[in-house]
């Protein structure tokens, strides 16, 4: 009989240890900062795109924590990781959910808006979907982007992550407005809150 509630309580041990690894995975978000360290990315006015994604990363990260989320930051200073790097680290944390924040730019000036990205031929699941929704709606609710495209793409982050990705590119740096926005703590804010509101 001792034997048997032996073997009753490793099996609930194990099963317990098993769904809460579940779940915790089920809370944890990767953001990954686009660029940093010796890739500066676009760069306009002085204004460099690594310090605009990793100063809207811990924004966002805050904010979604303040959910309940676990949050982890691919890069948590100013340092060059590269994409096979990032990729690696991703696929051993196993996330719910992967953001890869960048800024855009055209040689257009006009060109405005933000653009979300999911891999070229991914099939989504009902609840990315969603995701996906929620995130079109509550940016344009919560910032002052109303242009905003969903698109695939073939990038690399998103193609070979094994778990879904999405990039988000806040705005055109080329433009003024854009980027005056992005760079100001009221902008970064809003697209934090807009990102995390979308979780």
């Amino acid at each position: 009989m001792r034997k048997f509630s032996s073997l009753c309580f490793s099996v609930f041990l194990l099963s317990f240890i098993w769904v809460s690894s579940a779940q915790q995975h089920q809370r944890t978000i990767v953001i990954d900062a686009g660029h940093g360290g010796k890739d500066p990315g676009n760069v306009q006015e002085n204004v460099q795109e690594k310090d605009v994604t990793f100063q809207l990363s811990n924004r966002l990260k805050k904010a979604a924590e303040e959910k309940g989320y676990q949050v982890i930051l691919l890069r948590e200073i100013d340092e060059y990781m590269s994409l096979n790097d990032r990729i690696e680290k991703i696929n051993e944390i196993q996330p719910y959910l992967v953001l890869s924040l960048h800024a855009n730019a055209a040689n257009n000036a006009s060109k405005k808006g933000i653009e979300v990205y999911s891999a070229e031929g991914e099939e989504l699941s009902t609840i990315h979907l969603n995701f996906i929704s929620k995130l079109i709606h509550s940016l344009a609710n919560h910032t002052v982007y109303k242009d905003i495209k969903l698109q695939q793409a073939n990038f690399k982050i998103l193609r070979e992550s094994n778990h879904p990705a999405f990039m988000v590119e806040f705005g055109f740096m080329s433009n003024p407005e854009d980027l005056a926005y992005m760079k100001s703590k009221k902008g970064q804010q809003e697209i934090a809150k807009a990102l995390a509101a979308s979780l």
